[in-house]
């Protein structure tokens, strides 16, 4: 995910939390009510925030192995380059 992109996300979940608090709260309802909507609606928060880490989580763990992948490829071409003839490759796209 771009750095945009997260930002957005996230004061996106920060705005639906807060919102969702003051409408709990100024909702004509009794404490105990109130206490638990609002137990409920942070839960609800956590659980989304949880699954979109693990997303996220799971997003760098396979730009690692790719980045990995690429690097091992580099140095392969370039042990190759430098014991041989072969010249090195000039591609500058990933």
């Amino acid at each position: 995910m771009s750095d945009n992109r997260t930002d957005a996300l996230m004061a996106f979940l920060l705005g639906a939390a807060v919102g969702a608090g003051v409408a709990l709260l100024l909702a004509p309802q009794s404490g105990e009510e109130t206490r638990r909507r609002l137990g409920d609606a942070a839960r609800k928060v956590g659980d989304d925030l949880d699954e979109k880490m693990r997303s996220a989580k799971d997003e760098l763990k396979h730009r690692a192995g790719d980045l990995k992948a690429a690097i091992g490829a580099g140095r392969d071409a370039y042990g190759r380059a430098r014991t041989s003839e072969e010249p090195a490759p000039t591609s500058t796209t990933l």
